[in-house]
Formats: structure tokens, C-alpha cells, sequence
């Protein structure tokens, strides 16, 4: 009873920093620990993406507090870390690959595509075929660039900011899906 009452209170105080998100059977910390930040990142928002009506895969991004103005995040400006993991059971890379491709035509015009291209394609590469419940991390600073980490697998560093804006638009720019953008910017409350 009295765990109850204290785990009341938590959630009452901290409702989203205390309550467990889940994607695919995976749970998504409420606070990370950055290398050479003092304090940790809370999870900002969480999105699931949908293809066909159907969960394809969930987001979670964390970046530092008060970080969570879209504008700021999707024009590279804001250090953060965007988790996806795979709802998808199995899908080929190959399928995969062209999800995010289409994905990238979609959240920007064709001059920016062509002088991205070989740095979309170096994403592209590092790309696995889906796995329920396989990560892949993106760990974006304005300065450095994004390391995309696949679990148990391939990684790689693509610097330059426009790359990155594109990147981050497919899920935050004036053309992603309006409740993906609003999700990723806006605190859980579960």
C-alpha cells in the first residue's frame, strides 16, 4: 500500500519522466546520460510511424531540456539523440532502403537531394533489413554531425549540417506527417 501511494505521488509530481514507454516490446529510458553534457536529456516525445495503417516503426527523441521547439530541432540547431525502433517483424533491407528513400524525396526539393546524395547514401548503406524490436540510434550535434549506430551492427558518421536538416525533416519538417512532428516535440504522458 504504501509503494503504491509513493508510486502515486511519482507519477502525480513527474507523470512523464516516471511512467515506462514502450515500442515493440522495448523500453525507451525517460532521461539519457550524454558524454561531456552535465545534465541528462529528457525524452522530449515519442512518435509511432505508421505505413498502410499499421505500426512501421516508433521514434523517441531526447535532447537537452527545453529543447523541444520543433523549428529548432528540424533546422539541425539542437544537439539530440532520435531512437527508432522496428514494429515492422521483418522486412527486407532492400524495402527498407526504399522506404527511406521515398522518405527523403518526400521531406525535401531535388537541388537539395542532388547535393546530399552521397551522404544519403552512406545513411542508406548502413540501413539493416527491419527487425522487430531492432534500434538504430541517431546522435545528432550541430558541430559534429549524426552517428547512426545499428544494434548489432553497422555505424557511421555523416557530417554537415544540410544532410542532417534533411534527415531530421523527414520527421520534423514542413512535410512529415503532422502528428509524427507533433508527437516528437511534445512530452509523453505515458
Amino acid at each position: 500500500m504504501i509503494r503504491t501511494a509513493l508510486l502515486g505521488l511519482a507519477v502525480a509530481l513527474f507523470p512523464a519522466q516516471m511512467l515506462a514507454l514502450n515500442h515493440a516490446g522495448t523500453e525507451i529510458e525517460p532521461m539519457i546520460r550524454v558524454p561531456d553534457e552535465s545534465r541528462p536529456w529528457p525524452l522530449s516525445g515519442s512518435a509511432i510511424v505508421h505505413r498502410s495503417f499499421i505500426p512501421f516503426y516508433g521514434l523517441a527523441l531526447h535532447a537537452p531540456m527545453g529543447a523541444a521547439k520543433h523549428e529548432d530541432l528540424a533546422a539541425g540547431l539542437t544537439p539530440m539523440r532520435i531512437t527508432l525502433i522496428w514494429y515492422a517483424n521483418s522486412l527486407p533491407k532492400d524495402q527498407v532502403v526504399e522506404h527511406f528513400r521515398r522518405q527523403f524525396e518526400l521531406a525535401t526539393d531535388a537541388e537539395t537531394l542532388a547535393r546530399t546524395a552521397s551522404r544519403i547514401e552512406k545513411f542508406l548503406a548502413v540501413l539493416p533489413a527491419a527487425e522487430r524490436g531492432k534500434r538504430i540510434t541517431i546522435f545528432y550535434t550541430p558541430d559534429g554531425g549524426a552517428k547512426i549506430e545499428v544494434e548489432g551492427g553497422d555505424s557511421a558518421h555523416i557530417a554537415g549540417i544540410e544532410f542532417n536538416r534533411v534527415l531530421l525533416s523527414i520527421w520534423l519538417g514542413p512535410n512529415a506527417d503532422s502528428a509524427v512532428r507533433t508527437s516528437l516535440t511534445t512530452m509523453p504522458s505515458t
